[in-house]
């Protein structure tokens, strides 16, 4: 892998941290009221880290290939994590869902598209390169919306990338 890719991942890092971690929790509260175990596993605990490896590998992808998708990830975390912890108050519809995954992605992506600008505000982004993993192709990105948004965006964005002098 290049140069460039690693200081991609590396620029997102806080970003495919936090999916990451949401991912798992979402996928352990998905299968906690189960009674299987994997050795001394309980099955939660395993669907949880392949839920994580699933969307981290997802997540890395859309920071390296779709760049101005990147702030749907964790709102769609974030949405994934609110609808496991709707099932685990609710355990009628989690059969439902867990079963039919077109209407569990649809719930999820619908979700997070409410959340992201519950959690964003509006993004003002600049024009930006399909491939986000040149030098300087990472805009700066700016939060209009309620300081805690635009807190919650510069901690998830880090510090901006500044042009490389040729």
């Amino acid at each position: 892998m290049s140069f460039a890719l690693w200081a991609c991942l590396f620029r997102e890092r806080r970003r495919l941290g936090l999916v990451t971690l949401l991912a798992f929790l979402a996928g352990v509260l998905f299968y906690w009221p189960s009674s299987l175990y994997l050795g001394p596993f309980h099955i939660s605990v395993i669907t949880g880290a392949v839920y994580a490896m699933v969307v981290a590998l997802a997540a890395a992808t859309v920071c390296l290939f779709l760049p101005r998708l990147r702030f749907m990830m964790e709102a769609v975390a974030v949405s994934r994590l609110l609808l496991a912890l709707s099932v685990a108050v609710n355990p009628q519809i989690g059969p439902l869902l867990l079963t039919n995954p077109l209407l569990m992605a649809a719930v999820v992506v619908a979700g997070g598209a409410c959340v992201s600008r519950v959690m964003h505000g509006r993004i003002e982004r600049g024009a930006q390169r399909r491939f986000a993993f040149g030098p300087a192709t990472r805009r700066a990105v700016v939060a209009h919306g309620a300081p805690w948004q635009c807190r919650f965006v510069d901690w998830i964005e880090g510090p901006a990338q500044q042009p490389v002098a040729a």
